[in-house]
């Protein structure tokens, strides 16, 4: 339909596929549906959910057990759109059902997509100085007053503010690092300053499970000034430039409203090449959404 130039809209909680978890990629039989969904919303058309029609609330699978992870992705500076999804097939399919809202092409102030966060029972955001329509942006707030668990990722800490007044009819959020993550972020030291990251050794944390305590690794791109943290973090991870102060760079915050937050500025193309990262933001994941956090051995 959509090729043939009709105005085709997939109902994605009405639609299932044929597909054997034996089979690669090795992922839940739902997780291949969501695949599936995700490659018809990037490719071929929108999709909406049956309740949008229909009133009530969407279809959700009988058997299916897994929290309801929406990645926010809007930032061209990272390429997150392209490391996120196939991080989440190959690290989070068996355990999450994962879907996504991606920026528009032809405005970078709509992410078509945004009132998934109304079925989410986990957001992770990817978005980098974007204001919204009101409404969408009511979306976003409404999610995080709810208490429900918010994780973000390098530019997450300045998501929704452009240093200006939104145009008419738009809205933005200027606090959304100091409310959502405790963080405060004020810049970032040059491109062409190497960072290194190690893991904190005075705490004990599930995000940290299956880490070697000892391990130094290269961040990927520029370090983010941060300090200080608000009341309520617990740093996880530290970077450090030669001859310049250490920068906490993965930190959890319980939130006001009393939801659990992680957030890492990490998230360049290269990090997403390290292990511990992957490890870190697949344990932090767990941990927000209140699953037990796999051991090294993933048992």
């Amino acid at each position: 339909m959509a090729r043939n130039g009709k105005n085709a809209v997939l109902i994605r909680d009405l639609t299932d596929t044929m597909y054997n978890p034996a089979s690669a990629p090795y992922v839940s039989h739902f997780t291949g549906t969501d695949l599936i969904i995700s490659h018809i919303e990037r490719f071929v058309c929108p999709t909406i959910s049956s309740d949008q029609l229909i009133g009530g609330n969407p279809v959700r699978f009988e058997n299916d057990k897994r929290p309801h992870l929406v990645m926010v992705i809007a930032e061209g500076e990272y390429d997150t759109a392209e490391s996120l999804p196939p991080y989440a097939k190959e690290e989070l399919g068996k355990d999450f059902r994962v879907s996504y809202a991606f920026a528009a092409e032809d405005d970078r102030n709509l992410i078509p997509g945004i009132e998934k966060l109304q079925e989410a029972d986990i957001a992770l955001i990817s978005v980098r100085r974007r204001v919204l329509p009101k409404e969408d942006m009511q979306i976003v707030r409404d999610y995080v007053a709810s208490g429900k668990p918010v994780v973000g990722i390098r530019t997450a800490s300045h998501a929704f503010y452009i240093k200006k007044a939104p145009p008419e009819g738009y809205g933005d959020w200027e606090t959304f690092d100091q409310d959502v993550f405790g963080g405060n972020y004020h810049n970032h030291y040059a491109n062409d300053l190497k960072s290194t990251v190690r893991i904190a050794q005075d705490v004990e944390h599930p995000i940290l499970k299956g880490i070697d305590r000892s391990l130094v690794f290269p961040q990927g791109w520029s370090l983010y000034k941060v300090m200080p943290l608000a009341e309520g973090t617990t740093p996880l991870m530290y970077a450090e430039i030669e001859g310049y102060p250490e920068e906490p760079v993965a930190w959890t915050f319980q939130r006001k409203d009393g939801g659990r937050s992680f957030y890492t500025s990490l998230g360049n193309v290269d990090d997403f090449k390290q292990p511990a990262f992957r490890t870190m933001l697949k344990n932090g994941l767990h941990w927000a959404a209140m699953k037990s956090v796999l051991d090294s051995a993933g048992q």
